[in-house]
């Protein structure tokens, strides 16, 4: 799954998000590059608030980064 955020308030649909997957799928969290308001610290943050544990950051573009965020294996 991919969520598009601009802001931190966008990452709010987390949970949401986590109950959608399946056990052993990702969210991945697409955000533009060099925006203060959004942060990978935020994504990190959100996804763990949400039970969710990063595994890779990456280059979605020359102008958005990428975060996917897992269910940890012990709670799968």
């Amino acid at each position: 799954m991919f969520l598009g955020a601009v802001t931190p308030r966008d990452l709010d649909r987390m949970p949401r998000l986590v109950r959608a997957i399946r056990r052993d799928g990702a969210v991945w969290v697409v955000w533009k590059k060099g925006m203060p308001a959004l942060k990978e610290d935020h994504v990190r943050k959100a996804g763990l608030a949400a039970g969710l544990v990063d595994v890779k950051v990456a280059s979605f573009s020359p102008t958005h980064s990428a975060l996917k965020l897992v269910i940890p294996k012990a709670a799968r």
